[in-house]
């Protein structure tokens, strides 16, 4: 397994630490958290103050810029706890690797208050005109994850002139990610589900709102206003190993209750606890292995890439399939853990007190995100065979 590059210091060992310290806070809120259907405001709170909300964004930005390796054992600390709250804080955490593009001007003004909370959403949702200093934006954005708590969201739109896209020369639109103000976003009560239900993911909504250029990541994204080895690390496969992270977690949590509730539970019709069943071995043993196979895979693809952009060594297109592979094999290894789990713990985990239902629903809504979906196997597949293939978000 590749080890964590010596170009890390000892603020990442901090934040992991910062991150065990709120385990037992975290673990008070899940319930309240789908109830409320948004992250609870303690944990959100001690999330901004701890540093993890802007742990991948640029020093100069005042983030701490920690290395991939610690921001998954970050994210998977607290996943599992609670997988809402590690889904929040990947998702704010991992966004600041995107503000490594904002153009310097407007990385200041949005960063003058160095713990501003930052997150949004991807998809190309938005229509932007550009008019002198900038542009006029209007769109709706899907799932936009703890945006109750952000100062600034982003939301993707597409350049019109006219009635039509703007063309870039390779035959795509062309496309920027404003940065919002949160006051100038209506938050949409939109997030009604079966996982992740904390996390808040609601929609959000700009009306002709005018976002100055500096304040634009512009798509494809080229060369970072802020360089530095996590920014050269390829974004999506960072973003899908995080996503997987959380995974990681939720599963951890699963087989460490199953693991518990063994030891205690009499099944009906034994004189024995579950422990001494030996299905119950058996899925202890599967889940074990799968669950420490799928972790020690991603680890060990993200670690060889991050060596490569420390030492800057060129990262080939085999090298950014492996770590895509590995992230979508995590995140569907630690759901088959989990299935195990709640499978072995029986009719106990259908109750809503039970962390194995809460589990269940949430890893299963990790393996729908586009990052780490099955279907995703086949672009990389195909990379590793050799063939050609379109490479979206690669």
């Amino acid at each position: 397994m590749a080890t964590m590059s010596s170009a890390s210091s000892a603020a990442p060992a901090s934040l992991l630490d910062a991150a065990r310290s709120l385990v037992p806070l975290v673990q008070e809120h899940p319930q309240r958290g789908e109830r409320e259907r948004r992250l609870p405001d303690p944990v959100a709170r001690a999330l901004r103050e701890s540093g993890i909300f802007r742990m991948c964004r640029p020093r100069a930005l005042g983030g701490l810029e920690v290395d991939p390796l610690t921001a998954l054992q970050v994210i998977e600390e607290l996943s599992r706890a609670d997988g809402a709250a590690g889904w929040c804080a990947m998702i704010c955490g991992t966004t600041g690797a995107f503000e490594a593009y904002i153009p310097a001007e407007g990385g200041k003004e949005m960063h003058a208050s160095p713990d501003a909370v930052t997150a949004g959403v991807f998809a190309p949702s938005g229509r932007a005109v550009e008019v002198e200093g900038g542009y006029r934006v209007a769109g709706r954005w899907a799932m936009a994850s703890a945006c109750h708590h952000c100062d600034w969201l982003g939301g993707t739109a597409v350049v019109y002139d006219g009635s039509a896209p703007r063309m870039l020369p390779g035959g795509v639109p062309e496309a920027i990610v404003p940065m919002f103000r949160a006051s100038e976003c209506e938050i949409l009560d939109t997030w009604s589900v079966s996982g992740l239900a904390g996390t808040g993911s609601h929609d959000f909504a700009v009306v002709d709102v005018f976002v100055p250029s500096s304040r634009c990541i512009r798509l494809p994204m080229t060369a970072p206003t802020h360089p530095g080895p996590l920014f050269v690390f390829p974004l999506f496969g960072f973003l899908a190993s995080a996503v997987a992270a959380t995974a990681l977690g939720m599963a951890r949590a699963a087989v460490d209750e199953l693991t518990r509730l063994a030891a205690t539970k009499r099944p009906s019709g034994m004189t024995t606890s579950l422990a001494t069943r030996p299905s119950t071995a058996l899925a202890v043993a599967e889940a074990e292995a799968t669950l420490g196979a799928a972790r020690a895979y991603l680890l060990e693809a993200v670690g060889a890439v991050w060596d490569a952009a420390v030492s800057g060594s060129s990262i080939s297109l085999r090298e950014r399939a492996r770590v895509r592979l590995a992230a979508t094999n995590a995140a569907l290894g630690a759901a088959r853990a989990v299935d195990l789990a709640f499978t072995a713990g029986g009719a106990t985990a259908l109750y809503a007190e039970s962390p194995l239902q809460r589990s269940f629903r949430d890893v299963h809504a990790v393996t729908q995100h586009a990052l780490v979906a099955p279907h995703t196997r086949e672009v990389q597949g195909r990379v590793l065979l050799g063939l050609d293939t379109e490479l979206p978000m690669f």
